[in-house]
Formats: C-alpha cells, sequence, structure tokens
C-alpha cells in the first residue's frame, strides 16, 4: 500500500466514529438531525454516510475501496447525503464537494442523494480506470442496487466491478454463488459474527444507558450496575430487611462499645462512640420515613419511591459509619493479641525512622542553601515535626511497655497503636522531603529543555503572518522566558511558568496554522472555481446572445450578478482566499440560474407566448403561431436585432458603444475576471481542475 493508502486507511477511522455515534443515537431512540446537503468535505475520509443510509456496512465498503486502490490504484471517495442542495445541480454539487475535498487527479467521487434518488460523479482526469469498465459497472452493477435501495451493496459491487471481479464475486447482493460455503468466497461468516457481536456490545450498552437508576434528593441517575430498575414492593421489601438488620447492629455494637470501653478506657473509644450515635440518628430517620409511608395515597407512586430511596440511602451512610469503625476495632484488636510482636516490631522501626529522620534533617537544610525558601516551603517545618514524631513514639512505647508488664494489655494495645499511627505520618513526612529534593533536581534539568522548546516556539511565530493571538503568545512567552533565567532558585516555580506560557504559544500558533491551512486549502480550491465560474457565466453569456430575442429581465439580472461576484472573487486581497473562493461559488451558481432561466424564456417564447426580449409584439404578429421557423424564432435568435429601426438596436439589444455581454448586454466581450490567479484559464467543457462529470437518477 502507497503512503496515500495508508493516509485514506487512516482518515476512515473518522467516519467508523462518526457512524458509531449516529448508530447508537437511533439505538436509544435520540432525534438525530439531517445530515447537512451542501457540498460535503470529506476531510481525508473515504466514505462520508451523511444520510445514515449504510448503516452497518460501511467498513464492507471502506474494503472494497481499499481493494480497488490496491488493484488499480484508483482512488473511489463516497459521499452518501439526503439531497443535493445548495448547489446548481447533482453533477455541480459532486463537483463542488470533490473540491473541497481536495482529490486528486486519480481521484473520483460518488455522492448519492438518498431522498432525491439521484447520484453523480466527478471524475479525476488522470483516473486510472478505463471509461468503458466504469460504464459498465455503473449500469450492470451500481444503478440495479441503488433501485433496491441497497445502497452499500451498489458501492460494493460497483467498485468490485472497476477492480475487474465477476458479477458472483462481487458480492452486490450479500449472498454467495451456488450456496457454497464461506471458503469458496461465499457469505462472509466470519465477519457476520464479527458484526453480530458488535450489534450485541451496542445493544447492551443501549440498554444499560436508558435503565434508570434511584434517584437521591429528587434528581435521577444512572444505574452504573445496570439490573432493570427495581419495582415499589421490591424496595419496600429491602428496607424493611435493612432497617432490622441494622437496629439489630446497632443494639450489638452498642454492647461491643461497653466491652471495649472496659478493655481499651473511655478516651479510646470517643471516637467509636460518636460514629454510633451518627448511626442511631440516621436509622432513627430512616425509620420515621418508613412510618410516612402507610399514609401514602395508593396512586402517589412517585412519592413513595422517593421516600423508599431516601430510606436506602440513609440506611447506607448508618452502614458505613459502623463498618468504618469495625475496621478500627479490629486493628485493636489484632495488636492485643499480638502485642509482643507488635511493641517488639514498633521499637524496631523507630529506631530505624531515627536515622532516616536524621539525613532527611540533613536534606533540609542543604535545600535550604540551594533554593528559595518557596521552592521548600511545604518542607519548611518538616525536621520539628520529625522530632515530635519520634517523641510520641517513643513515649507510646514506654506506655505500652509499662502497661503490658502491668497486665493491662487493652491500654497497652491501644499505646502501640497510637504508636503505629504516628509511625505512618512520620513515614510521609520523610518521604514528602526525598521527593522535593528529587522534584527539584529533575526540574532544573527540564528548565533548560523547557527554554530550548519555548524558543522554538517563538522561532515559529516569527515565521508566521502577523496575528494579534499568536504575537500577544509570543510578548508572554518572551517575558516568561526572560524570568526563567534567575529561576534556577526555584526552577518548579519557573518550569511551571514556561510550561503555561509554551501551552498558550503552542495553542495560538496551533490556530494559526489551522487559519492558514484553511487559507491554503480555500487557495488551492479558487483556481478551479474561478474557471468553472468563467465556464459557466461564458456559457450563459453565449446562450443568451444567441437567444436574445426571447430571454427576459431575470436570466439576465442573474447573469449580471454572477459577473459581479466573479469580478469581485479577481478583487479580493490575496490573503483572503475564503473570502474569494466564497465569491467564486455564487458566481457559477447564479450563471447557472442564469442560463435555466434563459432557457424556460426561450422555451416559452417558443411553444407560442410573446418574445420576452421584445415587449408589445404579440406571438402572432410575429411568427403567427407556427412552431420552428418563422419570424417569431428568427427575432429569438436575434437575427433581425440590426434589421430593426436603430431605437430599438440601441435600447432593447444594446450596440456596441455599451460595455458588459455580447448582445443583450451591449455587444461588448465579456471581461469574465482575467485572474492573476488563473492566468486567463480554460473554457472548455470539463468541469473545474479538469474534472469531469457524470450520474443520473434510479
Amino acid at each position: 500500500m502507497s503512503a496515500i493508502g495508508r493516509s485514506l486507511r487512516r482518515a476512515r477511522l473518522v467516519t467508523g466514529a462518526a457512524i458509531a455515534t449516529a448508530g447508537i443515537a437511533v439505538a436509544i431512540g435520540v432525534a438525530v438531525p439531517a445530515a447537512a446537503s451542501e457540498p460535503l468535505d470529506l476531510d481525508g475520509a473515504y466514505v462520508l454516510d451523511a444520510a445514515g443510509a449504510l448503516s452497518g456496512d460501511t467498513a464492507r465498503v471502506e474494503r472494497a475501496l481499499d481493494e480497488l486502490f490496491d488493484q488499480t490504484g484508483a482512488g473511489l471517495f463516497v459521499v452518501v447525503t439526503d439531497r443535493f442542495d445548495g448547489a446548481a445541480d447533482s453533477f455541480d454539487w459532486a463537483e463542488q464537494s470533490a473540491v473541497l475535498s481536495s482529490l486528486g487527479d486519480r481521484d473520483t467521487l460518488l455522492a448519492i442523494s438518498v431522498d432525491e434518488r439521484a447520484y453523480a460523479f466527478s471524475y479525476g482526469p488522470d483516473w486510472p480506470v478505463d471509461p468503458s469498465v466504469a460504464e459498465r459497472a455503473e449500469v450492470d452493477r451500481l444503478i440495479p442496487a441503488l433501485r433496491d435501495d441497497r445502497f452499500a451493496d451498489a458501492i460494493v459491487a460497483y467498485a468490485d466491478a472497476l477492480g475487474g471481479e465477476s458479477p458472483a464475486g462481487g458480492g452486490s447482493g450479500g449472498e454467495s454463488a451456488g450456496g457454497e460455503d464461506a471458503s469458496s468466497g461465499g457469505i462472509p461468516f466470519i465477519a457476520i459474527i464479527a458484526g453480530l457481536a458488535v450489534i450485541a456490545l451496542l445493544v447492551w450498552i443501549v440498554m444499560r444507558a436508558r435503565r434508570g437508576s434511584r434517584s437521591g434528593g429528587g434528581g435521577e441517575r444512572p444505574d452504573i450496575a445496570g439490573p432493570p430498575e427495581p419495582s415499589i414492593d421490591e424496595l419496600d421489601r429491602d428496607a424493611a430487611r435493612r432497617l432490622v438488620q441494622l437496629d439489630d447492629a446497632l443494639t450489638t455494637s452498642e454492647q461491643e462499645l461497653g466491652f471495649a470501653e472496659a478493655q481499651f478506657g473511655g478516651e479510646t473509644v470517643a471516637g467509636f462512640r460518636a460514629a454510633l450515635d451518627a448511626a442511631r440518628e440516621r436509622v432513627a430517620e430512616a425509620f420515621r420515613l418508613r412510618r410516612t409511608l402507610g399514609d401514602a395515597q395508593p396512586d402517589a407512586e412517585p412519592d413513595r419511591r422517593a421516600a423508599l430511596e431516601q430510606i436506602g440511602a440513609l440506611l447506607d451512610e448508618a452502614d458505613d459509619l459502623l463498618e468504618e469503625q469495625e475496621e478500627a476495632f479490629d486493628a485493636l484488636r489484632d495488636v492485643e493479641q499480638s502485642l509482643p510482636d507488635a511493641l517488639a516490631a514498633l521499637t524496631a522501626t523507630e529506631e530505624e525512622l531515627e536515622a532516616r529522620a536524621a539525613m532527611a534533617t540533613t536534606t533540609v537544610g542543604r535545600l535550604q542553601d540551594e533554593y528559595a525558601r518557596d521552592a521548600i516551603a511545604a518542607i519548611a517545618d518538616t525536621p520539628a515535626q520529625t522530632a515530635r514524631l519520634l517523641a510520641l513514639i517513643r513515649e507510646e512505647i514506654l506506655d505500652a511497655e509499662a502497661k503490658s508488664t502491668a497486665g493491662a494489655t487493652g491500654e497497652a494495645a491501644v499505646a502501640v497503636r497510637a504508636g503505629q499511627l504516628a509511625v505512618a505520618q512520620l513515614r510521609g513526612s520523610l518521604d514528602a522531603i526525598d521527593r522535593l529534593a528529587a522534584e527539584l533536581v529533575e526540574a532544573r534539568t527540564d528548565l533548560q529543555a523547557q527554554r530550548d522548546d519555548l524558543r522554538s516556539g517563538l522561532q515559529a511565530a516569527s515565521a508566521l503572518p502577523d496575528d494579534p493571538t499568536v504575537r500577544s503568545a509570543a510578548s508572554s512567552a518572551e517575558a516568561a522566558l526572560a524570568a526563567s533565567e534567575g529561576g534556577e532558585s526555584d526552577p518548579v516555580d519557573a518550569l511551571q511558568a514556561l510550561v503555561v506560557a509554551d501551552r498558550r504559544l503552542d495553542e495560538a500558533l496551533a490556530s494559526a496554522r489551522e487559519i492558514g491551512e484553511r487559507r491554503q486549502a480555500a487557495a488551492g480550491a479558487l483556481d478551479r472555481t474561478l474557471a468553472a465560474a468563467r465556464s459557466r457565466i461564458l456559457s450563459a453569456a453565449e446562450y443568451i446572445t444567441a437567444h436574445r430575442g426571447g430571454v427576459g429581465a431575470s436570466a439576465r439580472s442573474a447573469l449580471a450578478e454572477a459577473q459581479a461576484q466573479l469580478d469581485a472573487a479577481v478583487r479580493s486581497p490575496a490573503d483572503q482566499p475564503e473570502q474569494s473562493l466564497q465569491a467564486a461559488q455564487r458566481a457559477a451558481e447564479l450563471a447557472a440560474q442564469a442560463l435555466r432561466q434563459a432557457e424556460a424564456d426561450v422555451s416559452s417564447t417558443m411553444t407560442g407566448g410573446a418574445p420576452v426580449g421584445l415587449p408589445g409584439f404579440p406571438g402572432g404578429l410575429l411568427g403567427g403561431g407556427r412552431s420552428g421557423g418563422g419570424l417569431g424564432e428568427a427575432i429569438i435568435g436575434g437575427l433581425l436585432g440590426g434589421l430593426l429601426s436603430g431605437g430599438v438596436s440601441r435600447g432593447g439589444f444594446g450596440g456596441p458603444s455599451r460595455g458588459g455581454f455580447p448582445g443583450g448586454f451591449g455587444g461588448g466581450s465579456p471581461t469574465f475576471g482575467s485572474s492573476r490567479r488563473s492566468g486567463g484559464g480554460s473554457f472548455g467543457g470539463v468541469r473545474s481542475g479538469g474534472r469531469r462529470s457524470g450520474g443520473g437518477r434510479f
């Protein structure tokens, strides 16, 4: 696969994500707005299903387009939309989409309108597919499947036929040839199984997302666990069961608290007592709500559900309070059961931490000498705190030894447990010193790298056109860079300032580059669009000139406005290609409108109406109601323009003294804005950029 092929493969990931999102939205019943029907930019994608017509077959379509590219080097891009709006016709819609998408000379765009039952091609001039092969594939493979609304099958069959596969192997209908098994190239069982698995996964996700959860405080939230919402009766039974269990647990906890108070002392269990009281309050409130349910009316189901869910929340809180204290009790009892070992371990740990604390104090002194006060503020008082914690641990060890010798194992266990908690706090303080010391060293190293990175950003900013946002971000970056030169004493703060300035500059550069890329894309499409607009204006002008006797003011006005838009596009500043492109596109649309109106005027005149360009002459007088030939047709063709009175030639048809369009617009040659961009351009029959068009209805 070439680099182009690989880039196309990467771009298709965007399409897959968009389709998956739309599929989920449809599955859960969300109203998805209709896809935009203006000419579309594929933005590098292979397939853009704006109408949602390909459903889950997008991957199969992309594989077929991949195979076509691998076999022939022909790039086939596909857009499926609701309607071909925002363009003169389906061919123009496909052409504009190809231009917007920056398709190459070897690329072709197939655009399909689901609602209008129409399709159109925009062929690249060097598309490496024989025209006769493309025509057979279109007639034999594409159109039949489109008529059956099998859009994915149509595209796959068309791509397969372009690549040289036989109808039996193209899979246009998704059926196997002769009913053979998967090994013979028939039904793709593996793909089907994989597709079913994906569908099952999506259904599971959607169903889980739609299930409501219990609402707390009157709101609703999704049930993460995924089970169906419980009924009122289930909630009622669960609340009654849990109320009984927690009421019993409170009684048991009260009894255990009495034993603990006798074993470990009243001061030790004070926190347990507070937690038990808080749990009791929540259970009492739950009982009160339970009693109010008896007063609720049978039809007040939302109120009953809300009350039952609130009861559940209160019981959850009470249960958490009791469980937390139960864990603390268990830890204390474990210490008591292994008191000698726990006391010995605490003594050994104290000796280890004493040595480490001495090293940490030395480290803090060194950091104070090397760095600013703000840089080490977080650990400035750590040596003093370390000394206090060590003293507390020693005190608890001595207390535990004395209580253990006296046989008061419960109180000894409390002392050991207090020492263990102090050890945990001391370790955290010492770890903070080591961590900050390492971070300061690393920040000094990163500071220089960040300076270099910021300088590169400033250099990139200087290479871009002047932009206020980039200029402001660059100014801030330069200030941060200058301030960082003295930032060795607080490298973390200096580094953070550089990172913030760098991020702001990066965002400004990204925005400026995006604007530049859009301008570049518009500039690339501008010449082709200008050529198309000139071609359309010339075609309309020539038609009006040839039939000036039968063309009215509407067509002429549209053509004049088209020329004005083309002139505006040509006159636009070179640094505003997007504005120029918009004007050129409008010029092409107006020219097409003028041609359609002119054709309608001529058609009306040919069927017996008066020549629109010569008011006051009835159809019977200048043609006698005859069709084909005669004086009326001659006037329509403008052949009498020079034979009628001089006033008519100057007024109705115009003479060479007036500028603008030939014939009805004054006899002068059209300017068509000789562009500085296109070097004159071409008014040939092909569309912009040499692309050819094709298509029809199905």
